[in-house]
């Protein structure tokens, strides 16, 4: 079986919620400044509307980054698309149709063009659209992660699609087994600062065949630090992947 970690990368950066120093988190431009930079994946959180409509929005309500009130599964796609972000970087860059929120189609759209993986978290229980949505554009199982804070929601993810990458957010180090026991899968622990993080952490994820990362690779300082430590992939809000790496010693310049 083919890997997403089977495509070789000095570091693979996962633009949180898009790039965000140049445009709102989880908006279209966001997801297409990331692929632009030629992140190895792109992350968003996946909701669904009343009427059926995956979106991108982390929150699960409207309230703190959009022009309105009320909860997203309360509302249609309709309702939802007439709304505009009021939250965000440069939001006076962009014109006003460009700033609704994104159907989660159009964000995995996105992370075809650019060749980015598309690193997906499960807000909600809506497990079997979201892996119907990728199989109706063309993904295959092992071109995705897909992640949660929920691990029951990775587990129906491992039963409906096998060779899924699976990331558990936070995880319990109590359930490090069970996330093992489903293969194919890593973890972050709930560690802020990553210099705080003992190296026995990043050994006992590792040692489970588990992958690790830590957020957040906001810094060179911190992505350095997070190499250093093993980590396999590197969440970030900020940095990407044109940084200049030197593979020998594990640094980055």
């Amino acid at each position: 079986m083919n890997s997403i970690f089977d495509r070789p990368r000095a570091a693979r950066f996962i633009s949180h919620r898009g790039f965000q120093p140049l445009a709102p988190a989880n908006s279209l431009p966001g997801f297409a400044y990331a692929g632009q930079l030629g992140q190895w994946a792109i992350e968003t959180d996946v909701r669904m509307t009343r009427d059926g409509v995956l979106v991108c929005c982390h929150d699960a309500t409207v309230d703190a980054t959009f022009g309105g009130t009320g909860a997203i599964a309360d509302m249609t796609w309709d309702e939802l698309s007439k709304l505009r972000m009021s939250r965000g970087n440069r939001l006076d860059c962009f014109p006003g149709d460009i700033l609704r929120m994104p159907r989660f189609v159009e964000y995995l759209n996105i992370c075809r063009h650019a060749g980015s993986i598309p690193f997906i978290e499960l807000k909600t229980d809506d497990v079997e659209p979201v892996i119907a949505t990728l199989r109706e554009k063309g993904w295959a199982d092992n071109e995705v992660v897909m992640s949660s804070t929920v691990l029951e929601r990775l587990a129906e993810t491992r039963r409906l699609a096998p060779d899924m990458f699976i990331h558990w957010i936070f995880a319990k180090e109590e359930r490090l087994g069970e996330l093992a026991a489903l293969g194919n899968a890593g973890l972050s622990w709930n560690i802020p600062d990553s210099f705080s993080c003992p190296p026995e952490k990043i050994a006992l994820a590792h040692d489970a065949g588990v992958k690790v990362c830590l957020r957040a690779a906001d810094s060179v300082e911190v992505v350095r630090h997070m190499i250093d430590l093993g980590l396999d992939y590197l969440p970030s809000n900020c940095m990407h992947a044109p940084m200049t790496l030197d593979l020998s010693g594990g640094r980055v310049r």
